[in-house]
């Protein structure tokens, strides 16, 4: 432990173990601060004395004396001097350490008495079958070289920023629901050297140059946000419950908003476009009209990217990311540190013509995802701090506009398998995109599932023998986030869809390699916890052989796809947790890599057909299963669309619209918009395909610059520059193709 590490724990220690003023650390630190300052000055000068340096050194303008006879006698006085008032100074702070330690060896033992807390294809050609057939048949952010700035904040909260993250900390333990946890059950770091010592200790140390240190400086704005209602539906089913007027985005939790690239209220298409701008179109029927185009204020920013966007009432936020660099100094070396950024813009749009910027917030790290609930962004950014050789020379924590994330805000679990961070950030939008609460979890995140109340974070992690996926549960609450508890389950998740919560019991669909088979098989998993996340029922070995590829849950049911060759369907009885019962399974041909409750008793599944001998995939494949008996599930139509073998549109939820109430299934598939309806007497009808090519639309037109919705009986393909519009109520006629 080097003399800057002491000194920072006796800071930390001095709060709790009272100590004489003569021994206090910051007295301490002075003697040895003043001791290096006149060994420096000594050592550029050895003839002059410290004090004349000192006194030469404070008359501004004035020339040191070159020395002189008297001077030149006291040389070696001051001299031994100086060598004297170190050693005295390195003696009694190592009285301090000796007695501090054994300060802090008691407050150990007290504690650990104490209890702990708790190819373009050139034709569409469909294949479709009967029921009877089928029968047949997702600067460094506290350069800490002068890191006692970084304790200071950490461990005192001194500073304005500091306090007010701090107050907003403890406001979220007093004004959690009654049924949320009063305190956070997790165990946050002490400080920033904690968290290093544990990243090298646990993951050995990662020589991140400083060029790809993460380092943001960007302020937000201080201008007044526009207060507005919240928009937040409340639904029984998981499923996104449209209105009757206009889609909405497809999301996975009913009640939890996501961000996307389109935007409509009913009466206007608001679009992100890839020149780093948004568009706010008039839409009525074939009536398009442009009223504004604003351009987003990436000029902090290299490589910038557009994300996502919310609409909220006469509010809307956008979400993008880029590269900040800086030129840094220390010790006479000059460095350029890079960085990634997500920015959050809040805009007023009451007038369409005019939207203004109400407020703003920049936060360290590339952006994973942000989900809404009422007035409250929660933003998710993943974030690498520089870990080098020393803590002192490491950059530890992110920055949200410029304030770095205090340490007691860091969760470490006990497992970790990356030095990533998983930065969660409260946003009130409706106060100038104020943050109210912030966590960071350490080790990162490859999967993580929003409830109405709670964030779940799942993380891959391995030991010698086996994979396992950690869990991490965070209630959220009027934009702030307690923390609730941790787990693991065995194995890895195919997606957000895997996870589920409902009346508190959170439900798990893994895939594991069995270490004790020859060949390592592939097995299913179905595990369920409580609030705790302690396990309390499990389905273990289900379709042995092949990988999970979808899952969907309504209430206390679960629907599960695996796929080898065939694909079973598998439907769960969960109504009790303690012992949940496989109730029905179907195999068929291909897999569903997305499932949608398709209204009453019926589910929706698109995914790919593929040769039953071998699994190679043949095509896509729409099939629709009846739910109505619990003892038996039926595949009662499909249709296949041959000679396509991916689709990525497929796996992107969001760019899929779904809505049983106007009987509508679109997706983009192959530079084509395909659009579906359903009835039980004749299956699915295809109602259009729109080849973006005709239409010299191609070079723009792609599923993640996209989207398919409609107001009333208009169907808008809207994009960036462009909206082409159909009519529904006339066989799907289009009507105008609106470039911008």
């Amino acid at each position: 432990m080097n003399e800057k590490q002491l000194l920072d724990r006796l800071k930390r220690e001095a709060d709790t173990v009272p100590l004489p003023e003569t021994l206090s650390p910051e007295a301490i630190e002075r003697m040895l601060l003043a001791a290096q300052k006149n060994q420096a000055a000594q050592s550029k000068n050895p003839t002059e004395p410290a004090s004349a340096q000192s006194a030469a050194s404070s008359d501004a303008g004035s020339p040191h004396t070159k020395g002189g006879s008297n001077m030149k006698k006291h040389t070696s006085f001051y001299r031994c001097a100086m060598r004297y008032g170190s050693l005295a100074a390195v003696f009694v702070l190592g009285v301090t350490v000796l007695w501090q330690a054994n300060q802090i060896s008691s407050l150990k033992e007290n504690q650990a008495a104490a209890p702990p807390e708790n190819g373009k294809v050139s034709v569409f050609t469909e294949t479709e079958a009967s029921e009877t057939d089928i029968q047949n048949a997702d600067t460094n952010a506290v350069r800490d070289t002068d890191s006692e700035k970084a304790t200071i904040m950490d461990t005192n909260q001194s500073g304005q920023n500091a306090a007010e993250t701090s107050n907003n900390i403890n406001v979220s333990k007093s004004s959690a629901a009654a049924s949320a946890p009063q305190e956070d059950a997790f165990t946050y770091a002490d400080s920033y050297e904690q968290i290093y010592d544990t990243l090298k200790d646990k993951l050995g140390i990662s020589l991140y140059g400083r060029d790809s240190a993460y380092d943001v400086h960007a302020e937000g704005t201080s201008d007044t946000g526009v207060s507005t209602a919240s928009s937040a539906d409340s639904a029984a089913s998981s499923d996104v419950q449209n209105t009757s007027d206009f889609s909405e985005t497809n999301l996975q939790e009913a009640g939890v908003d996501e961000g996307d690239i389109v935007k409509t209220d009913g009466q206007y298409l608001y679009i992100l476009k890839q020149d780093l701008s948004f568009s706010i179109i008039r839409a009525d029927g074939s009536d398009l009209t442009l009223c504004s185009t604003t351009p987003l204020d990436t000029s902090a920013l290299s490589n910038p990217s557009i994300k996502e966007l919310y609409l909220d009432g006469t509010q809307l936020t956008v979400l993008f990311q880029g590269t900040q660099s800086s030129l840094e100094q220390e010790d006479n070396i000059y460095y350029t540190s890079s960085s990634m950024a997500s920015v959050l813009c809040t805009y007023d749009v009451s007038d369409p013509n005019t939207p203004k910027l109400t407020g703003s917030l920049t936060q360290e790290g590339r952006y994973a995802a942000s989900r809404k609930v009422g007035d409250y962004l929660y933003l998710f950014t993943r974030y690498t701090p520089s870990l080098l050789d020393t803590y002192a020379s490491s950059t530890m924590a992110p920055r949200v506009n410029g304030t770095a994330v205090p340490a007691s805000c860091f969760y470490l679990p006990d497992q970790l398998s990356s030095q990533q961070y998983l930065v969660i950030t409260a946003v009130d939008l409706s106060t100038a995109a104020a943050v109210t609460d912030q966590k960071v979890l350490v080790s990162g995140a490859d999967n993580f599932y929003v409830s109405t109340e709670n964030i779940y974070i799942a993380t891959e992690n391995y030991n010698s023998d086996d994979m396992f996926t950690e869990l991490a549960k965070f209630h959220y609450d009027g934009g702030h986030i307690t923390g609730v508890a941790a787990g693991s389950v065995r194995g890895y998740l195919n997606n957000s869809f895997s996870l589920n919560e409902y009346n508190g019991y959170l439900r798990v669909v893994s895939t594991y390699y069995d270490s004790s088979t020859e060949d390592w098989t592939e097995k299913n998993l179905l595990t369920i916890f409580d609030e705790n996340l302690k396990q309390v029922g499990t389905i273990d070995g289900l379709a042995s052989g092949e990988t999970i590829r979808s899952a969907r849950f309504l209430g206390d049911t679960g629907y599960f796809v695996t796929f080898r060759q065939t694909d079973p369907l598998f439907r769960v009885d969960l109504s009790d947790p303690a012992s949940p019962k496989i109730t029905g399974e179907l195999k068929i041909s291909g897999f569903s890599s997305y499932l949608h409750f398709y209204g009453e008793n019926l589910l929706l599944g698109i995914g790919y057909e593929a040769n039953e001998t071998t699994g190679e995939t043949t095509g896509i494949k729409l099939s629709m299963f009846d739910l109505s008996d619990p003892d038996e599930i039926r595949e009662v139509n499909r249709i296949v669309i041959p000679g396509i073998t991916w689709a990525p549109a497929i796996d992107d939820y969001k760019s899929i619209l779904v809505d049983a109430e106007k009987n509508l299934i679109g997706f983009y598939c192959d530079g084509r918009y395909l659009v579906y309806s359903y009835d039980s007497e004749n299956g699915f009808d295809r109602m259009l395909v729109y080849d973006f090519f005709e239409d010299d639309l191609m070079d723009t037109a792609q599923y993640d610059t996209m989207r398919g919705l409609y107001i009333g009986d208009t169907l808008y393909l809207a994009g960036d520059g462009f909206v082409v519009s159909f009519d529904l109520a006339d066989g799907c006629r289009r009507q105008e193709v609106f470039r911008y």
